[in-house]
């Protein structure tokens, strides 16, 4: 069976954190998104009852919402750890 595999869309805030990411972070948050177009791939939810999934890519993290409808995961967040932590206190 071929999986149609989900489209990457960043919210503007992520991408501009996102394109002042050093490169070499970058490229490891580029790879794990890549990860994260896959349809078998596998995430953890920020917390139960919120849309809310998130991936480690060291000491960054990337939080994302999905629409499986539409196949499509946006990016709402990637940033350091100790800036996810107050992200994400507001959920």
């Amino acid at each position: 069976m071929n999986r149609l595999p989900f489209t990457i869309r960043f919210e503007e805030g992520a991408f501009h954190a996102f394109a002042k990411l050093d490169k070499g972070i970058r490229g490891d948050v580029t790879k794990k998104l890549r990860q994260l177009e896959r349809d078998d791939f596998v995430s953890r939810h920020l917390k139960h009852g919120v849309n809310v999934s998130v991936e480690e890519v060291g000491q960054y993290r990337i939080a994302f919402t999905i629409d499986e409808k539409e196949k499509i995961k946006y990016i709402v967040f990637i940033g350091k750890h100790k800036d996810y932590e107050s992200w994400y206190w507001k959920f």
